[in-house]
Parts: structure tokens; C-alpha cells; sequence
């Protein structure tokens, strides 16, 4: 009793400065808490309050003052049109969800209609805006279709810019579709020199009777996704077969007869045989898919004669697969047979470029064949550098010009549209089932797509930039500014 009188006693005598003394010391950690604690004769209690004291006052010191006004901004009625439009197309709201998020914040009521025609408005300037630009530096174009409530919008994409130069709804995707709306854009400079496209027939036949002097390339991207997909699919049958083998031999160990038993050996028999044809087919068409999509379809590779005779021997490959396994595999025989010549006709695309090449440098076009399958690899890869140096020792000095070349073919070569795959990528959020897409709000979110900043990318000519500055090459304002208001802006300090 006598002791812990004498520690309150103690403890209520202690002054501000003896305080902070042993609160700074327990926070900097370099005495001991009990140490501190027998030299100001107090506890180990009060050592403790004084350090979490000490450190509020730290943090309150650091903290920020989240009432502080950091700069007003003038809300107008042009200001809640920024708010409405900027809502619908960056952050893809919903008109209910507009009209909540202008009531929780702003504290202002906006009727279902007025934020209809907001958007509407927008969209009409919008599209004379889209109207306006010249398409004639599109040299390589992706068409396809992209389909909301099952019915087709029909697209056109830059491949280099990413510039979408055509978006239009339509009832069907035939090739009377396509050609109307081809034609539309043809007076705004649209004529490129290849388009590329899978096997819609009404997608070939409208670029075919309106556009004849475009080179049409098959998409290679839709072969390859149809490849991996196939192979999912089997390796996923793969592993409900080894579920359903394992599930046959629990029976089988809990048989209580031999005649059970007996059949359930049986039906053990059939699932192990099926399991082993199964991975059989699983292993070799894996191989053969890799074979497709890296030795023939790959561009950097062999010359085409080689190309095409690998494609016919996969091809006879996998329709032995097809009559063991013909789920999924025979449609894909189909596909390969129907597109042989359009899928390997980018080699050939290379090839003529590689003759042109060959006659300026003087070389054989075998061995810019050689350049181009070194290039397969790695330039860290001990092929490449064995495989340069021995063309390099036939070449001359003029290799590194003519691989610099060859890099350059390779790299204006596009044989994907998978640009197309890109937009509906970006389209896909505004394109709700539930919602109705009319060719106005198209026009606006084309409008808007092609205008808003690459946020990131791998090419240097597309970084800090939007498709419409990479495919025209001029500067434009910001898109609000574009479409008639103010964007706000802070006053510097």
C-alpha cells in the first residue's frame, strides 16, 4: 500500500518537461522502458502513456486538414453538361446513375429527358466532327463485325492508328450492308491499300464489289483464337475423363460382390481406354496447333513453298485426328482446308516484297528468307547470332541495311484484325443488353474513342497520343473543347 501511494504521489508531481523527456526517449527506442521508468521514479504505466502521447502529436502534426478549401469551381449549367457527358463516356454511367450522382454531390435535380438530350446534342456535333476527317492516310484497314441484342454493328479500324473510321448499325451484315456503308466513307479520302478480314461471306463480297482495288487479306486471328480454344476444350475433357477414371475405381474397391465388381471393371476398361485416347489426341494436336501458329502463320519464318507444305501435312494430321476425336477438330479441319490459300497468302505478300529487296541489294531471296527465319529468336539466343554471322559472312557490309529492311516489311506486314477485337474490347462496357444503342450514341462513343489519350501503349508513335492525332498527324483540343464547351481548369497558383 505504502508503494503505490508513493508511485501515484510520484507520478502526479512529474512536470511537463519530465514528461516529454521520457515520452521522446521510449519513442526513440534507445533506453529501455524499464530504465526510463527507474529514472523519472514512475512506473512502467506512465512511461508508455507519456510514448503514445508523444506520437499522437507526431501524427497530428502531419496529418492534412481535409476541411481546407483547395480551389471552388463554378458550377454552371454548361458545367453539369461536362459532368453529364464526361459520366456517360469515361466512366460509362448509366442515365439513372447520372441523375443520383448529380443529386448526392451537386445537389441538383436533372429530369431522365434532359440528360437524353445532353447526350444527343453531343452526339450530333459529334458527328460532324467524324464526318469531317480525312481518311486517306489509312493504308491498312480491319473490318469486321461487332454484334449487340444479335444484330451486327458494322466496324472499320486504322491497324496502325487504332482510328475507328467507320461504325454503323445495321439489320443485317450481308454484302448490301457492308457496300452502302463502305461508300459512305469513300468521299471522306477512305481507300486503302490491304483491309483485312475473316471468312464472312457478306464481309468479302461488299469489299469485293466496292472496293476492288484493296488488297483483301484473311485475318489470321480467328484461326489462332478457334486453335486455342480447341485445345482448352480438350485438355478440360482430358480431366473430367481422369475425374470420371477415378470415381470408377472408388466403386471398384467398394464393391460387395464380385458381380458389382466385375462391372465395374469393365466400365474401368472403357474409361482407361478413353482417357488414353484422349491424351493421345490432346498431346498431338497441341503440337500441331504450335506448329500452325509459329511455323506457318508466324511471319518471321520460312519461305512459302516450305509454309505450304508443312500447312498440307498438319492438315492431314489432324483429319487422322478428326476421325479418332472428331469434337471440335473436325470443324477445325474444315476451316484449314476452306482457307488454305487465304491464310498462307501473307508469305506470299512477303515474298514479293522480299524479290523487290533482293534485286536492290543484289542477294539471292533465299537467304533473305535465312534473315527472316533467324529473326524467329531471340536476339540473346545463341541460333540468332550463329545463324546471323553465317549469313552476315555471305552478305557484306550491307547486312545490317538489309536486315533493318526486312525488320521494316515484317513489321507493315498486319495479317490480324484483331484491331477490331481491340474496339469491341472498349465498346463492349457501353453495349448493355438492356440498353438500346442507336446510331447516334455510336457516333458519340466513335467520336469519343478516337480522341480520348492512349493511356499506355508498346508503340512509341501511339504513346500520349489519341487515334485520331496518330492517324492525321495534327494536334487536336481536348474533346470537350471539340464538342463546343469549357473544359474546367484550375487557376495556377
Amino acid at each position: 500500500m505504502i508503494t503505490a501511494h508513493r508511485k501515484n504521489h510520484t507520478k502526479q508531481h512529474l512536470s511537463k518537461e519530465s514528461k516529454r523527456d521520457m515520452g521522446l526517449k521510449a519513442l526513440k527506442g534507445n533506453f529501455k522502458i524499464s530504465d526510463i521508468a527507474q529514472q523519472h521514479h514512475c512506473s512502467r504505466t506512465t512511461v508508455y502513456a507519456q510514448k503514445e502521447k508523444v506520437l499522437s502529436a507526431v501524427n497530428q502534426a502531419f496529418e492534412e486538414d481535409d476541411s481546407e478549401v483547395l480551389y471552388y469551381i463554378p458550377v454552371t449549367k454548361a458545367f453539369i453538361k461536362q459532368v453529364v457527358l464526361s459520366l456517360f463516356l469515361i466512366c460509362q454511367s448509366s442515365y439513372r446513375n447520372i441523375i443520383f450522382f448529380l443529386q448526392s454531390i451537386f445537389d441538383y435535380s436533372l429530369s431522365l429527358g434532359s440528360v437524353f438530350n445532353i447526350i444527343d446534342s453531343a452526339a450530333e456535333t459529334a458527328k460532324r466532327i467524324n464526318d469531317d476527317y480525312d481518311l486517306s492516310p489509312i493504308k491498312t484497314s480491319a473490318a469486321d463485325e461487332i454484334f449487340h441484342r444479335n444484330k451486327p454493328t458494322l466496324a472499320v479500324v486504322d491497324v496502325d492508328s487504332r482510328y475507328c473510321a467507320m461504325l454503323k448499325n445495321a439489320d443485317t451484315r450481308d454484302h448490301e450492308a457492308w457496300g452502302i456503308h463502305l461508300l459512305d466513307i469513300q468521299p471522306q479520302g477512305y481507300a486503302p491499300d490491304v483491309t483485312i478480314m475473316d471468312s464472312a461471306k457478306g464481309l468479302i463480297k461488299g469489299h469485293e464489289e466496292v472496293m476492288p482495288n484493296t488488297i483483301r487479306r484473311h485475318d489470321h486471328f480467328h484461326m489462332i483464337k478457334d486453335l486455342k480454344d480447341c485445345s482448352r476444350f480438350l485438355k478440360n475433357r482430358e480431366a473430367s475423363s481422369i475425374t470420371a477414371v477415378l470415381k470408377i475405381m472408388k466403386k471398384v474397391d467398394k464393391a460387395r460382390d464380385e458381380i458389382t465388381r466385375q462391372r465395374q471393371q469393365k466400365a474401368l476398361a472403357i474409361a482407361m481406354d478413353e482417357l488414353e485416347v484422349l491424351e493421345g489426341v490432346r498431346r498431338q494436336f497441341n503440337c500441331l496447333s504450335q506448329w500452325l501458329q509459329f511455323d506457318i502463320l508466324q511471319l518471321a519464318g520460312s519461305e512459302p513453298e516450305t509454309r505450304a507444305m508443312l500447312y498440307d501435312f498438319i492438315l492431314d494430321e489432324m483429319y487422322v485426328l478428326a476421325q479418332i476425336y472428331p469434337h471440335r477438330i473436325s470443324s477445325i479441319v474444315t476451316s484449314l482446308k476452306t482457307q488454305r490459300d487465304a491464310l498462307l497468302d501473307v508469305a506470299h505478300t512477303i515474298n514479293i516484297e522480299f524479290e523487290k529487296l533482293a534485286n536492290i541489294y543484289h542477294q539471292p531471296i533465299e537467304r533473305l528468307w535465312d534473315i527472316c527465319y533467324a529473326m524467329r529468336y531471340s536476339i540473346d539466343h545463341h541460333f540468332y547470332h550463329e545463324k546471323t554471322t553465317e549469313i552476315e559472312a555471305l552478305v557484306g557490309e550491307c547486312y545490317d541495311d538489309l536486315e533493318d529492311q526486312i525488320l521494316s516489311i515484317l513489321g507493315s506486314t498486319h495479317r490480324c484484325s484483331s484491331m477490331v477485337e481491340n474496339l469491341n474490347s472498349r465498346l463492349r462496357p457501353y453495349l448493355d443488353e438492356q440498353k438500346q444503342v442507336t446510331q447516334k450514341t455510336l457516333d458519340l462513343l466513335q467520336f469519343y474513342l478516337n480522341h480520348k489519350p492512349f493511356m499506355r501503349s508498346h508503340h512509341e508513335h501511339l504513346k500520349n497520343k489519341t487515334p485520331a492525332q496518330a492517324m492525321s498527324g495534327i494536334m487536336h483540343p481536348h474533346w470537350l473543347d471539340m464538342l463546343g464547351y469549357t473544359p474546367f481548369k484550375r487557376k495556377s497558383v
